[in-house]
């Protein structure tokens, strides 16, 4: 639907434009410029010359005989241009006001509930979104006035609208977004927590002295058709009264998405039972594990759960485990292998389960055996099988993730497929990058096939490949981004004290975002004939994107061992002066 209502749109800008454009003539050679100019820009458009240009030439001799006839002469090409878009312009005229009203409304709800402007902070002005609909012309008006939806997204709208904004909407059920930093009774929204019974999403982002007062008028009225609840206290949050059965007065039955940071609550409540969706996020009071699971249990039909694992006390005392049936996605972040392996182990998941852990610490690869075995506790051979790795540094976080599937393109999995996601600190991973492959061993049910990695800035050396071979004997390709590649190269020649091959299985090679050095690129030649030559059977494919220091002649030379694959990008490491910056020669010139 989006879809269909963004074509729409670009037609009605593209009428708008192309009228604008028409309408430009000797008396009038801009009209509305900055309407036209703000037009092209949001639709990739240009004017280019369909404009009439009031620049007139200087007459060669500069007689103003000369100069009067040319001006008349381009009086009359306008003139004769402007009579022939009049009947064009007609059209156009009546077009725009027979759209149907519901394909209109629908344009209209599409720019209000836009991500980029709907953030839930006012604007300068304080005037909703929707108003401007209301301004283009008499057919518009009255569309945007009938349509009571169009008014419920009340998103950090000032004081002065909201009466105008809860009228028209009617008995419209509200979309409510507070996250102004402004004192409620500043912005008004205690006249809009009084709408309780309308509101079906509500996201709170108050200050710590706001958060009380909030909670009390929350918990005046109660909440039939809330569907989604957000609470996200800013700062340090002192204040001690917890989220109980009270709010709401108890009564949301249609609760199924709740998100609490910097909060407290109280998990003896029964008023969340029938999440489907919880997010917990860092609390400024530690609850007992025990009473998470007690409330975890209440929720049968829970399938997306995060939760920060410092907000919580953790204890061996035993407790019952708890059964997530219906769970699809798992998230824990800022937590300890110790402390993540003794959460589920209290806890049932189903076999396909996806789960998402951001580590502080990397610790022994003992502890990641003992992590999955209590996520997989079905050894039933109906797990899906991992089959491809895709492992990344970025922003100082490494971070692996484990797919059931081989992508089409390397960076581009279906989530649903990424069945594990661990993360860690990058510092915490340059001490040991070996344990990479350690994971990869323990990982249950793995045949992984295809390896995508991203270690910028990192020389990953042969014997890091070397032992990544040992783990990965069934690689049947890699993909490396921005990375080093002569580290991988020596161990593809090497071979172990069995004189067995590295990566026997390794058929396709990728290569993206790379500068290769005149020494590695040779190199690289070398190996991949060694390989057939040595092997019989070697990589029998090459893909090269966006590697520098390579041109058309040596993609040639490597096109006589192997198939390749290249996207004819061409970027020399060259000064001014022809002379070569690739690194290779950069550190024979140092020596």
């Amino acid at each position: 639907m989006n879809t269909i209502v963004s074509l729409i749109l670009n037609h009605i800008i593209y009428i708008c434009i192309d009228s604008c454009r028409n309408i430009t003539t000797p008396t009038c050679p801009q009209l509305n410029p900055l309407l036209l100019r703000h037009m092209e820009t949001h639709s990739g458009t240009t004017t280019g010359p369909h404009r009439s240009s009031m620049t007139l030439p200087v007459s060669a001799d500069g007689s103003e005989t000369a100069l009067i006839e040319q001006c008349g002469a381009h009086i009359g090409e306008d003139t004769v241009a402007s009579s022939e878009s009049v009947p064009a312009l007609r059209f156009q005229k009546n077009t725009l006001p027979h759209l149907p009203v519901e394909i209109l409304a629908n344009i209209f709800m599409y720019i209000v509930s836009e991500e980029e402007s709907y953030m839930g902070v006012s604007n300068p002005r304080g005037a909703p979104a929707c108003l401007a609909a209301t301004h283009v012309c008499r057919y518009w008006r009255e569309t945007a006035l009938e349509c009571s939806t169009l008014w419920a997204f009340i998103d950090g709208v000032s004081a002065q609208w909201l009466s105008t904004m809860l009228e028209r909407s009617r008995k419209a059920a509200l979309v409510v977004i507070y996250n102004d930093p402004k004192p409620l009774r500043q912005c008004g929204f205690e006249k809009i927590l009084l709408q309780l019974p309308r509101i079906k999403f509500l996201q709170l982002c108050p200050s710590p002295p706001e958060a009380d007062r909030i909670l009390d008028c929350l918990s005046s009225l109660p909440a039939p058709l809330l569907h989604t609840f957000k609470f996200v206290v800013f700062g340090n949050a002192t204040f001690a009264k917890p989220i109980s059965d009270t709010i709401f007065q108890g009564k949301a039955p249609r609760l199924r998405s709740v998100q609490l940071v910097q909060c407290y609550y109280s998990w003896t409540s029964c008023i969340f039972s029938g999440l489907r969706s919880l997010h917990i996020g860092l609390s400024p009071k530690r609850s007992p594990l025990s009473q998470i699971l007690s409330a975890l249990r209440r929720m049968p039909e829970l399938e997306l759960l995060t939760l920060e694992p410092r907000s919580f006390k953790h204890s061996n005392a035993p407790f019952d485990q708890v059964a997530l049936p219906r769970l699809r996605r798992m998230e824990l972040s800022n937590s300890t292998i110790h402390t993540a392996t003794s959460f589920f182990s209290h806890l049932v998941l189903p076999v396909d389960v996806r789960v998402v852990l951001s580590l502080t610490k990397i610790e022994s690869a003992q502890s990641f055996a003992d992590l999955f075995s209590v996520i997989h506790k079905n050894h039933d051979e109906s797990v899906p099988v991992i089959r491809s790795l895709r492992v990344s540094l970025l922003h100082d976080l490494f971070t692996l993730r484990f797919s059931t599937s081989i992508p089409e393109h390397p960076w581009a999995p279906r989530d649903s497929d990424i069945r594990l996601s661990i993360a860690f600190l990058h510092n915490s991973w340059i001490t040991k990058p070996d344990i990479l492959f350690d994971i990869c061993r323990m990982v249950p049910h793995r045949k992984i096939q295809h390896l995508v990695a991203s270690f910028p800035g990192l020389d990953t050396t042969e014997e890091f490949w070397r032992t990544g071979s040992v783990d990965l004997p069934k690689l049947e390709s890699i993909h490396l981004d921005d990375t080093p590649i002569q580290g991988l190269l020596l161990a593809l020649l090497a071979r172990d004290e069995r004189r067995h091959p590295a990566y026997p299985s390794l058929r396709v090679l990728e290569l993206e975002n790379i500068n290769l050095g005149c020494k590695e690129r040779l190199f690289l030649e070398q190996v991949l004939t060694v390989l057939r030559d040595g092997r019989g059977v070697g990589i029998h494919t090459l893909r090269l994107t966006r590697c520098r220091n390579l041109m058309c002649d040596d993609v040639a030379r490597l096109q006589t061992t192997v198939f390749v694959d290249w996207d004819r990008h061409e970027d020399a490491l060259t000064d001014t002066d022809g002379g070569c910056l690739c690194h290779s020669c950069n550190d024979n010139n140092s020596e």
